[in-house]
């Protein structure tokens, strides 16, 4: 960078004192070293080893290693926008900024370079880690005559101490009580933002859960809501498969880190826009997976067994199968039906021919739906996301997926006449007759709604925040217990 120097100088006397300005966790939203072990570990877990290697060599040696394996890319990592604002103040009102970071400085580099505000930028060099009392030595010594320093967390302590001037920011309470303790001039304060708890919640897609229902449908279905053991498997099947899934979609984030940056809508998400720590993220992810797989052995280890399944389909679908057209759309169907499958074996009910072939065709049908949403949406003008369709391939998913919804309607009116009626299970089977009807008119909805390219969220989703869809599903219950 023309005009970027590695070494701070102290300013002329009389103007306002030298900022320096932390880097991970103050100027960007992220942590730098974070993101390059997560980088290696999901991309080049060859690699991984030989960066643990280096450790021995001190923590310098380290970060240098990662950075090399993992370079920054500056223009795509998140920065704190309303301190970057202040930054811009600052400079234009005259004061001289200073990068001084523990990351490496090649790192330290990428990102001044990108910014264009500093003077210098500094950062460890392979031997040296810039960082707490390191940093608060180096700081004296390149200002004698006094600096200000901007920082977020505990290890800044120090060099707020030995600072003239201190800037908080994304401080934790505690971290902000203790810097004012040994430093109280504080000259600017930007408070973290948002809550850590929706944050997580919105990382782990909590809404997401509501597929998981499907694993108590047999319980109905199978007529067991009077057996205790029956509903208590069901239950907790239903919650640890949350747990994993959740644990898979913080893996599918960290996969993707760079390509959500770059989408106009998945860069706000908490991984991509550096609300969570990425090494925090995979630390969860692998508890959540862990516990799921873990616990299912304690009263029904064939849970185990489909849990893994089941996270090893959905992290093959995110990382390849998604971009495969038709694949993709049969994959989803796949996992909604498992879902549908493992309720069928908790609840201790026989499987039915009839309910996985009308699961397949009828999720089948759903998926493509929600594709053919967004091809109509590409042909109106808007980006297509996903890779292996074009947009002219829009006459496919409306054909086959009005054929797998007829197809899913043919087997439920088949279930109805050559199973439920024959086996005297109902007083009166002739209203089990309602159900296929209420189900087509749903049918006819989400795809006459998709083909408006008013589907935005998932199908299932979308069908227990929509209250036609509740109207339609009290029909179908309503008609069962009709025919009981």
């Amino acid at each position: 960078m023309q005009g970027l120097r590695t070494s701070p100088t102290a300013p002329e006397t009389g103007g306002p004192l030298p900022l320096a300005v932390d880097l991970d966790g103050t100027l960007l939203a992220t942590d730098t070293l974070h993101e390059g072990l997560v980088d290696a570990l999901l991309h080049s877990p060859a690699a991984f080893p030989g960066l643990l290697r280096s450790l021995p060599q001190g923590r310098a040696a380290f970060k240098r290693r990662v950075s090399r394996h993992a370079p920054a890319d500056a223009a795509n990592l998140p920065l704190r926008q309303p301190f970057l604002d202040w930054l811009k103040e600052q400079h234009d009102s005259g004061r001289e900024l200073h990068l001084v970071t523990a990351a490496d400085q090649a790192i330290a580099d990428a990102i001044a370079a990108h910014v264009g505000l500093f003077r210098s930028a500094t950062g460890s060099d392979g031997t040296r880690n810039l960082r707490s009392e390191e940093k608060a030595e180096f700081l004296r010594r390149a200002f004698p005559d006094g600096f200000a320093y901007a920082g977020d967390s505990r290890h800044d302590l120090p060099v707020f101490a030995a600072a003239t001037e201190i800037v908080l920011v994304n401080a934790s309470p505690a971290t902000a009580a203790a810097a004012r303790a040994v430093n109280p001039a504080v000259i600017a304060e930007f408070p973290p933002e948002g809550s850590r708890l929706s944050t997580w919640l919105s990382a782990l897609r909590i809404h997401q859960w509501s597929k998981n229902v499907l694993v108590l449908v047999p319980l109905l279905l199978g007529h067991k809501l009077g057996d205790a053991t029956a509903i208590l498997h069901c239950v907790l099947g239903m919650l640890l498969l949350s747990l994993a899934a959740s644990g898979t979609y913080l893996l599918n984030d960290l996969a993707d880190l760079s390509s959500d940056r770059m989408h106009r809508k998945k860069r706000h998400r908490a991984i991509a826009s550096g609300r969570i720590r990425p090494l925090h993220a995979l630390a969860v992810a692998t508890g959540l997976i862990v516990f799921a797989l873990l616990a299912p052995l304690l009263f029904r280890p064939m849970l185990s067994v489909a849990i893994i399944g089941y996270c090893a389909l959905s992290l093959l679908y995110s990382g390849f199968l998604k971009r495969i057209a038709l694949i993709d759309t049969l994959t989803i169907a796949g996992l909604f039906t498992m879902r549908l499958s493992l309720g069928i074996e908790l609840a201790d009910v026989p499987y039915s021919p009839w309910l996985v072939a009308f699961a397949g065709f009828f999720f089948f049908s759903l998926a493509l739906a929600k594709r053919h949403c967004e091809l109509m949406e590409a042909q109106a003008g808007n980006s297509l996301a996903r890779r292996g369709w074009e947009v002219e391939d829009w006459p496919l998913t409306l054909g086959f997926g009005a054929a797998a919804g007829m197809s899913a309607l043919i087997i439920m009116i088949l279930f109805v006449a050559d199973d439920a009626l024959p086996s005297r299970m109902y007083s009166h089977p002739a209203w089990l007759y309602v159900a296929p009807g209420a189900v087509a008119v749903w049918l006819m909805r989400i795809w006459l709604l998709a083909h408006r390219r008013r589907l935005q969220h998932d199908p299932v989703v979308f069908a227990l925040r929509d209250p036609a869809s509740w109207g339609i599903g009290a029909v179908v219950a309503a008609a069962i217990v009709m025919a009981l």
